[in-house]
């Protein structure tokens, strides 16, 4: 009795990561770049990155044991590494991205007290997609490294591409920035109350004693910040007083010209933490993985940073606005990686099939970020 061919003469999440990373990696060896297809669709298809759960994924058709086995292997293979993989991966989407300003974040992480880990991300859409990284013990210096990172990274951007950087406290200071001069990045990144900055009228004096009006912004042009240097900035404060709450004040030092929208650009820097919850315990499950080997910890990261990406680009395209009543409170409610596996897991479920889309543009100050009641229309 002839029978009609399958839909899928591969495992459904294979052919969909298959054919795009072939896309993006084609001077990879063969069978460097298989083992890496298999390992990226075991976290794609399980959203985890303990070894016994990708190993139950369609991407490894052998005994539960054997599988296991397979991705250690994969974690094992010391061809798998960010240069000869992962960063041509990088350069290869950012090349087909349609934008012309990218908003990069730098942020760290540890995992419990077994290593720490620097990591540069594209902002959009609520969170930082991975760009690169940099895994260092806990009481390691790490500085330098990133320093490095951000020299790498430069070198995966197409030109012609505004860069603007955000970041924290801890990597405002005079290296950093003399290493974004010399890549011609934008940045904001966020001062200590204690920095010392060169008032006009007043002297020298810490930030926290410059006077703040409620809800108001202050903003200083070329301001000469740090008494052992000659560096000058734009420095933005901002203090934010709601009845009931505490005040929270925001100082911005920053290369571009200071103006209100310096503090929205700086809100991003929050999605690099949102990504991070979600590798780590919202939907990853990486907190309880026991993979402490450098090497093999760079490689899982690899494939996990590969299906956020996916994931992502499935999101844009399947992106699930919900309808809020007027009575419900605004708020955000969706993720897109959350709206990419279920686009996926539909797909499957209705045989029907799926393809990779192309990179859509970055939404980053105008991304939505609450979800409100639909307006009346005008009679």
């Amino acid at each position: 009795m002839n029978q009609s061919p399958p839909l899928y003469d591969s495992p459904p999440a294979v052919s969909l990561i298959d054919p795009w990373l072939c896309q993006h990696l084609p001077d990879v060896a063969p069978a460097v770049r298989r083992r890496f297809i298999q390992l990226v669709t075991g976290i794609f298809e399980t959203r985890s990155l303990l070894i016994d759960t990708i190993a139950d994924s369609s991407a490894f058709g052998a005994t539960a044991t054997s599988n296991a086995t397979q991705v250690r292997r994969i974690l094992r293979d010391l061809r798998l590494t960010l240069e000869t993989v992962y960063y041509p991966f990088i350069r290869s989407i950012l090349a087909t991205v349609p934008a012309t300003d990218l908003y990069l974040t730098v942020d760290e992480t540890s995992h419990g007290t077994d290593y720490n880990i620097v990591q540069v991300g594209w902002a959009t859409d609520g969170m930082s997609l991975p760009l690169g990284m940099a895994i260092y013990a806990p009481d390691a210096a790490w500085a330098d490294d990133t320093r490095a990172l951000l020299h790498t990274i430069d070198t995966l951007i197409p030109e012609g591409m505004t860069v603007t950087l955000l970041a924290d406290r801890i990597y405002t200071g005079e290296p950093f920035l003399a290493c974004l001069d010399a890549l011609h990045w934008n940045f904001v990144f966020r001062a200590s109350e204690s920095t010392q900055i060169e008032h006009p009228c007043k002297g020298w004096m810490p930030l926290r004693r410059v006077y703040k009006r409620a809800n108001t912004g202050r903003y200083f042009a070329q301001m000469r910040i740090w008494k052992q240097g000659q560096r000058q900035a734009n420095v933005s404060i901002w203090k934010r007083v709601q009845p009931g709450f505490r005040p929270v004040i925001w100082y911005l030092v920053s290369n571009c010209d200071p103006e209100p929208g310096q503090f929205h650009e700086y809100a991003c820097r929050w999605w690099c933490e949102c990504t991070f919850k979600i590798i780590k315990s919202g939907q990853f499950d990486w907190e309880r993985g026991r993979v402490t080997a450098t090497q093999r910890v760079q490689v899982l990261l690899m494939g996990v940073s590969c299906a956020l990406w996916a994931l992502w680009l499935l999101g844009r395209t399947h992106e699930r606005i919900p309808r809020v009543k007027a009575t419900t409170r605004p708020q955000r409610r969706t993720k897109l990686i959350d709206d990419g596996y279920a686009a996926f897991r539909l797909a499957v479920k209705r045989q029907q099939p799926l393809q990779m889309p192309a990179p859509p543009a970055p939404r980053v100050l105008d991304y939505e970020r609450v979800f409100a009641p639909p307006t009346k229309r005008a009679a």
